[in-house]
């Protein structure tokens, strides 16, 4: 059964689209997105990777001698930024485009819009032709909730940087879980991109 709000998400993406098809020949359309940490384990020093209170598979009298992956020393953010390719027609695909991945030291390089800011204004800079329009597209998450001040600060500075004529800054923010899944997934462009990241880091951890 669908969510009482999965209407209003899809609407607002399918408005999201129709006004970067409208002036596509003068806008940027970009997805952004980070993924979950990716744990970093020491050499020589095996790390689990499972959740917490999950159990592990090992076989009979065999010691279990690795570390909880909760318990690393540094770990890294994968973040994406997808400049999309702007079609003509709202029915068309609009999961394709230059795609940007970008490592993140989680313990020095915390996540934030200024620094997701500062990444898409070296991107957009070395693009050839500049646009007077931006429109961003997020899942919402606490680094990029429109409604927090710090959010439009950031906002505001990447509109005089970029020296743009209009910003446009749309975040999924769903207040009941229940629908994040299901009714909104489809909506998120980068989450499809970061199944590449998925299948290049099948484990939430790698080496140093």
């Amino acid at each position: 059964m669908n969510h009482i709000d999965s209407h209003y998400v899809s609407a607002i993406f399918r408005y999201f689209k129709e006004l970067a098809i409208k002036f596509k020949n003068n806008t940027w359309l970009i997805f952004l997105d980070d993924k979950h940490h990716c744990k970093i384990r020491e050499p020589g020093h095996p790390v689990a990777a499972i959740e917490c209170e999950k159990q592990v598979v090992i076989t009979t009298h065999k010691i279990f001698t690795v570390s909880d992956h909760n318990f690393t020393k540094c770990s890294l953010i994968p973040s994406i930024t997808m400049i999309c390719n702007i079609l003509n027609n709202i029915e068309g695909s609009f999961y394709q485009g230059q795609v940007n991945i970008g490592l993140k030291d989680a313990t020095f390089q915390a996540s934030s819009l200024l620094r997701h800011m500062t990444e898409l204004y070296d991107i957009l800079i070395h693009i050839e032709k500049h646009h007077p329009f931006l429109m961003l597209y997020t899942d919402g998450g606490p680094d990029h909730r429109n409604t927090f001040l710090r959010i439009q600060l950031s906002l505001i500075v990447m509109f005089v940087a970029l020296d743009l004529n209009y910003l446009v800054a749309e975040s999924v923010h769903l207040v009941d879980d229940s629908i994040t899944m299901e009714d909104t997934s489809q909506k998120k462009v980068a989450d499809k991109v970061s199944v590449l990241i998925n299948d290049s880091i099948p484990y939430p951890y790698t080496d140093k």
